[in-house]
């Protein structure tokens, strides 16, 4: 225990170490980016990605959780998904958030309207919504019905997710496509330092937030076992 308990702490403090470095890296170390109608606030670019993938990164935990507990009634299958879940609306928040205050500067135009046209926005702003609706499913009493529910409706990320991500590349959507593709190799080398060390930064502090929120699970079963053992 003592050894996990010290991997685990290293882990967290690894990520928030390079989420400082990735604010002197976007903030101060590189100047404003070429190109951008508002290169000041393209530096949420180093968050905004990072904190993006995550987010698909926590959900696909949901469905993988989900579906084994489908298919062998895992209880720790099931934290997985409860507790990943509700990280991945943190992340995501986060993700919209940033998305659109860079949206905003960048391109003008209405917030809600673009939402409302740009498929990329609609589809994760849908995803979003949809676990946001998981979460608010799961503070019932959790009984195998609550549980077989919930499984079933974190099982469908199987289609939001992809629907998602691959939304800029195949719908309609201003959103630019850079993780994957061509353009990836022509970002400036500081900006893929940034960029990289942002996308590493934010999976170790979810694999960190994640092991604490799984913890503190199992200690409120515990706690409730021996609440109802004492009636």
């Amino acid at each position: 225990m003592k050894y996990k308990w010290e991997l685990r702490e290293a882990v967290g403090l690894l990520g928030f170490l390079l989420v400082l470095a990735t604010l002197y890296f976007g903030l101060i170390s590189t100047g404003p980016a070429k190109f951008f109608t508002a290169p000041n606030a393209q530096k949420l670019f180093y968050f905004h990605v990072p904190s993006g993938l995550v987010t698909y990164l926590a959900f696909l935990m949901v469905v993988g959780g989900s579906a084994l507990y489908l298919y062998n009634q895992s209880h720790y299958a099931d934290r997985v998904a409860k507790c990943s879940a509700e990280l991945g609306i943190v992340f995501g928040f986060m993700s919209l958030a940033s998305g659109t205050f860079w949206m905003k500067a960048e391109w003008g135009g209405d917030i809600a309207s673009r939402f409302l046209t740009d498929m990329r926005l609609a589809t994760t702003l849908a995803m979003w919504i949809l676990y946001i609706a998981y979460f608010v499913y799961r503070r019932q009493p959790e009984t195998s019905i609550v549980k077989n529910n919930a499984a079933v409706l974190g099982m469908s990320g199987l289609i939001m997710v992809p629907l998602s991500y691959l939304s800029s590349r195949f719908l309609r959507s201003h959103h630019p496509v850079i993780v994957g593709t061509a353009d990836q190799d022509s970002l400036d080398p500081s900006l893929r330092v940034g960029l990289y060390m942002g996308i590493l930064a934010f999976i170790l502090l979810y694999s960190f937030l994640l092991n604490i929120r799984m913890q503190i699970e199992e200690m409120d079963k515990v706690i409730f076992s021996r609440k109802m053992g004492n009636l």
